[in-house]
């Protein structure tokens, strides 16, 4: 147990500091890039989510093939290297490419890193550790935007690209220090492999969890794109008061993302409800007659954030088998940045049309209505608690019949 949590703490500490450099990052890229038009701009975006989509297939194969830390060790270096030439990059689109470069790596981190979870926890329930991970993200990004700003402002650019190369060399250290192992599984032991996209939807839970969340996801994209309106044109809360509105919803999204494994629900339960509360203060902040109330709309909201984050990624570790984890969470990593894409193209136009409080109050009421559709399914016992199999209505699970051997120590 002693080893568990610290390899957990581990991972947790070289999260927060590479998320909170990772964000610090793309505040001076941003700032770098503005002066020179938004397609620069909407390019270095689209930078960001494209690896994403377009190598899942590949990377949920290459965590399952070759053993996890090892492809962590690899990837992170390499994005800690890459940093360095885009620290001094002059060309617009050599920085566009270093930083593709950048993200291309972190395709197969993250997956990586949700896989290691379970192997880190052993018998022990997954939750747990995504809540840890959950809280170093956390205070990542609610300390890596303003660091960002900070160092832009004080140093330029190139320092605070240098800053988030320092930060993957600190996390490549603390995956190095890792004690727990997950190998790729003999061929011969474990059911023929399927692609990420068939696991997650092949699966009536995971599939009813992912939707609802990409959902939520697009709608959340475009509440980042109206809540300036909203707050500053709008509200008239000033450029301070919008950033109490940043820092209250990452508050909210630290805090939910710890209350996963002290609820005692089912984790498609805590999805749905998540989602919910997301929606619900999205629209809150939009129906919100004052500051006050919007203030505190974005609180609950970030906690419904911060519950799915956690108690998605223990659904789906929790679903599918422990040698197709890398697969299932790269595809989940996919549709994630694909409704991020969605969200943002509809943003726009939707804030024109129904100005800001009206496009937040439609993206929350949405939300709020397919999370509540969910929730209702999983309180009538007709969602499948495990799976391929479904629950009898005395609520005892029918027998297991996967061949998912335990995570390798």
């Amino acid at each position: 147990m002693k080893g568990d949590r610290r390899d957990l703490n581990l991972l947790a500490i070289g999260l927060a500091v590479s998320t909170a450099g990772d964000a610090a990052a793309l505040v001076a890229l941003l700032l770098r890039l503005q002066p020179h038009g938004s397609g620069w701009v909407a390019g270095l975006l689209a930078a960001e989510l494209i690896p994403y989509v377009v190598l899942a297939p590949l990377t949920g194969r290459v965590v399952d093939r070759f053993e996890t830390r090892s492809v962590l060790l690899v990837a992170l270096a390499g994005q800690a290297a890459l940093c360095v030439p885009l620290a001094f990059a002059k060309p617009l689109w050599a920085i566009v490419a270093l930083f593709a470069g950048i993200t291309a790596l972190s395709a197969f981190v993250r997956p990586a890193t949700s896989a290691m979870v379970p192997a880190i926890m052993g018998e022990r329930p997954a939750e747990q550790g995504y809540a840890r991970l959950g809280a170093g993200t956390g205070l990542g990004w609610i300390a890596g935007p303003a660091a960002g700003g900070l160092l832009t402002g004080a140093f330029g650019p190139t320092v605070a690209i240098l800053v988030d190369a320092a930060t993957f060399a600190l996390l490549t250290l603390a995956c190095f220090g890792l004690r727990a192992r997950r190998r790729a599984a003999h061929p011969a032991s474990v059911e023929k492999p399927r692609g990420g996209l068939r696991l997650i939807f092949g699966d009536a839970v995971l599939r009813t969890a992912l939707i609802g969340s990409a959902i939520a996801i697009s709608s959340g994209v475009i509440d980042n794109v109206a809540a300036p309106f909203r707050f500053v044109g709008q509200l008239g809360a000033g450029d301070s008061g919008y950033g109490l509105y940043l820092t209250l919803w990452g508050v909210g999204a630290l805090a939910g993302s710890q209350l996963v494994p002290r609820m005692r629900l089912r984790p498609q339960t805590a999805v749905a409800l998540g989602n919910l509360l997301s929606g619900a203060g999205i629209a809150g902040i939009g129906l919100a007659p004052n500051l006050a109330l919007a203030f505190g709309a974005s609180l609950a909201g970030g906690v419904g954030n911060g519950l799915v984050n956690v108690a998605q990624s223990a659904l789906i570790s929790g679903r599918t088998p422990a040698s197709q984890h890398g697969r299932a969470f790269a595809a989940s990593g996919a549709i994630v940045q694909t409704a991020i894409g969605v969200g943002t193209a509809a943003a726009s136009p939707l804030v024109t049309l129904l100005h800001a409080d009206g496009a937040m109050i439609l993206a929350g009421a949405v939300t709020c209505v397919v999370a509540g559709v969910a929730l209702a399914l999983a309180a009538a016992n007709r969602t499948y608690d495990l799976p391929g199999e479904i629950s009898d209505k005395s609520g005892a699970p029918a027998p297991d019949l996967s061949n998912e051997a335990p995570p390798s120590r």
